[in-house]
């Protein structure tokens, strides 16, 4: 492909959002603070998942490599203080670091989380662990807000900026001070540095209230004097620099030359830019969008109320909350400003839910903390999860809430719910109260009044269950749908699953398959327990033994009953005899014919499939059916360990000079190449041995002779033997089994 001129600044202009996307995060997505994300967000108003931080969740979440990163700050009551990470599929808290609080929203570059807090430092956090890397005291009065500004990372340096002093401060990525320049009084407490072709924008107060524009050695390009505080952080782009007092909205030339500025009531919230428009909230309860080159309002919106959330821009799509008692997370369109989706998060009688983070967009989702103290997760697509579970007969056993565990049926709605979470990677609380097993929580949501988990199998043409998720048995190609709903209160009536912000689709399919997995078997004989509570020895290496085997790691129910013809399976599963069926067993289907002896007498080999199926004989030809056509199977993958038993040892008498002769018998479990050893010592310590080596297949039972050769000088009398067995590749070091004692008369 040859690359044009205004191509390949295309493709580096995609290589550069692709780095930054990749290697940074921060407040309004990059270091322009532009709030103009290359992601585009949800068009529906769906609850992926909320995550309970606790506190308030000023703090703006960030999303790096998969990972939301936020702090939280003060609470009512009981609070969990900290710098959280979040994966941002699930809303599964990873780590909590609860010596990091406060409202400074994280920067996160190269694997470091640059974060503010309350006691007026500034650290630097390992992105994986949580652990703290390095942390400096830099605001000397923290009061109230510490450090609330968000670091800025650009070309390498750190920026911060603290309030009491109107100081900005450039750090290296190891924390030491490059250089700082202080304006001498009170600025506001959120604003942060942008940067913009190799200059640094930030709120200072020396004379007057002041924009600063600072080269990236510290040395002040232009200041700009407003006619107030600056509350906000200053976004830069188009040439331009844009930010608010309480009474202006500017547009400065990056010559510090203004180009427009209209009256406005401005807030913390800060502009975001992007199709040559600025966005901005106010004070006023609106958000107002401007053409970026001259200033003319475009159009308005009017919220519920005032407006420090700063815009995100993601797609086609501007989204932003409002700071009041029922803070209120809207998605208006970009161009029109006409209402796409709203969310009030509806805090009860007496609290107030306000929301001051501003929202981040990563992967078509948005991110976005509350007053309540929870971390919000908002998608397209309802589906908390959506996919297949394939269920079995038998029980399972889940793990509730208090850490305890209990045994539900396989079958059940219950039991999808869990396999599922564990597919999809999502929390479930499952908790046992009086009236029975029941869902508290899914993805941290949990109960709030009249609002809960319900679940509703082949909606709608289905009613809804009348029992709970842990009684109703599920059928092959039952679509469930598990969603967080509510009753009407005068009706009693549940709503419906199409009503719900947050759902997850099951679709069943049932295996007639009871449990699969390896078991492993070594040589030796072992005792199994009769149903009326009677023994009896088996092989170690029989097919009964491993379906006794696969009963304890499985931990499904084994019923043997002991007859006149041996030793007899009753019931596997809990699913017992009828007229026409019962337990069966098969090895290597379809490979080899269905075993002639009971399953006590055959004995396995490494590799082989064992099959234990329910299935019946042709009552003509009395052939058995086969395992595929089962409804209820125990698949066992079989290993042998060991490779060959030695079962017996003779040995003939000898003379000095000559040899005997031992005879090993071998019973091989594995195919392989085996050394045979015999050896031993007389009563004085003089020793005599001989070796051979055989291949031998799996299943054979050989009586092996092994050469002992006797020395002239041998002395004579009675040596007591041993037999040893080695496959050859392990020879001498790693001995199978060992066989003795035979006695050997040297003359």
């Amino acid at each position: 492909m040859m690359l044009t001129k205004s191509s390949a600044g295309i493709v580096l202009a995609v290589l550069v959002i692709l780095c930054q996307v990749s290697s940074a995060a921060t407040f309004q997505f990059d270091e322009k603070r532009t709030g103009n994300f290359t992601y585009s967000g949800p068009d529906e108003r769906y609850i992926l998942w909320k995550a309970s931080l606790t506190g308030l969740v000023g703090s703006s979440p960030v999303v790096w490599d998969g990972k939301v990163y936020v702090s939280n700050w003060y609470g009512r009551g009981s609070w969990n203080p900290g710098l959280y990470s979040i994966d941002a599929e699930t809303g599964e808290i990873v780590w909590v670091n609860g010596n990091i609080t406060g409202a400074s929203t994280p920067a996160v570059y190269g694997g470091t989380v640059f974060i503010g807090s309350l006691a007026g430092k500034l650290y630097a956090v390992n992105a994986t662990t949580g652990q703290i890397i390095w942390e400096k005291q830099l605001e000397m009065n923290p009061e109230w807000w510490g450090i609330a500004s968000s670091p800025l990372v650009y070309n390498g340096t750190l920026y911060i900026t603290t309030f009491s002093d109107g100081r900005l401060h450039a750090l290296d990525l190891n924390g030491n001070e490059l250089w700082n320049i202080t304006t001498g009084k009170r600025i506001s407490q959120y604003s942060s540095p942008s940067a913009y072709g190799g200059t640094i924008f930030f709120a200072g107060n020396s004379s007057s209230n002041m924009l600063y524009a600072v080269d990236e050695g510290g040395n002040v390009i232009w200041t700009f004097s407003t006619d107030g505080r600056i509350l906000n952080t200053p976004s830069a782009d188009y040439d331009m620099v844009f930010f608010a007092t309480e009474k202006k909205l500017y547009g400065l030339r990056l010559d510090g030359n203004v180009a427009w500025s209209v009256p406005f009531n401005g807030t913390i919230s800060s502009p975001a830019l992007a199709y040559g428009r600025v966005y901005i909230g106010s004070a006023d309860g609106k958000l107002y969008c401007f053409n970026a080159s001259t200033g003319e309002k475009l159009w308005e919106f009017s919220a519920n109320g005032r407006i420090y959330s700063s815009p995100a821009v993601g797609g086609e799509i501007v989204y932003f909350a409002t700071n009041v008692p029922n803070g209120t997370i809207y998605a208006v369109d970009a161009s029109s400003g006409s209402l796409l989706w709203l969310h009030s998060l509806s805090p009860p009688e007496g609290s107030y839910y306000n929301i001051m983070s501003s929202p981040f967009i990563y992967d078509g989702k948005l991110f976005i903390g509350s007053d309540d103290g929870n971390l919000y997760a908002f998608s397209s697509d309802p589906s908390l999860w959506r996919g297949n579970v394939e269920l079995s007969t038998g029980r399972i056993t889940v793990t509730l809430k208090d850490g305890s565990t209990a045994e539900i049926n396989g079958r059940s709605a219950l039991a999808a719910l869990w396999k599922a979470s564990k597919a999809g990677n999502f929390s479930v609380e499952i908790v046992n109260s009086s009236w029975g097993i029941y869902v508290e929580s899914i993805a941290g949501i949990k109960p709030e009044g009249l609002n809960g988990w319900m679940y509703w199998v082949n909606y709608p043409q289905e009613p809804m269950p009348g029992v709970g998720a842990g009684d109703y048995i599920l059928d092959n190609g039952d679509s469930l749908v598990f969603y967080y709903g509510s009753y009407n209160p005068e009706t009693w009536e549940p709503s419906k699953p199409d009503q719900s912000d947050i759902i997850v689709v099951i679709n069943v399919t049932l295996s007639n398959i009871l449990w699969e997995g390896e078991v492993i078997l070594e040589p030796g004989s072992m005792n199994i327990t009769f149903d009326d509570g009677g023994t009896t020895s088996v092989n170690n290496l029989s097919a009964l033994a491993a379906l006794w085997k696969a009963s304890r790691i499985g931990d499904f129910s084994l019923r043997i009953i002991n007859t006149s013809w041996g030793p007899y399976i009753e019931s596997v599963g809990d699913v017992a005899p009828n007229t026409t069926h019962y337990w069966l067993y098969w090895v290597n289907y379809p490979a080899y014919p269905s075993p002639s002896v009971g399953a006590g007498d055959y004995i396995l080999k490494d590799g082989d499939e064992l099959i234990f199926y329910f299935g019946h004989y042709n009552s003509t030809t009395w052939e058995p059916s086969s395992p595929e056509k089962s409804p209820y199977v125990v698949k066992i993958h079989v290993s042998v360990k060991g490779g060959a038993k030695i079962t017996g040892l003779n040995i003939s008498n000898g003379s000095r000079g000559l040899h005997a002769t031992g005879y090993v018998d071998v019973r091989a479990m594995i195919d392989d190449w085996y050394a045979v050893v015999v050896s031993g010592t007389n009563e004085n310590g003089d020793s005599i041995a001989g070796v051979s080596v055989i291949r031998l297949s799996a299943g054979d039972e050989v009586s092996v002779p092994v050469v002992i050769p006797i020395p002239q000088q041998a002395q004579t009398g009675i040596y007591r033997l041993y037999a040893g067995i080695y496959r050859l590749e392990d020879y001498p070091e790693n001995v199978i089994d060992i066989y003795g004692s035979a006695s050997c008369e040297v003359r």
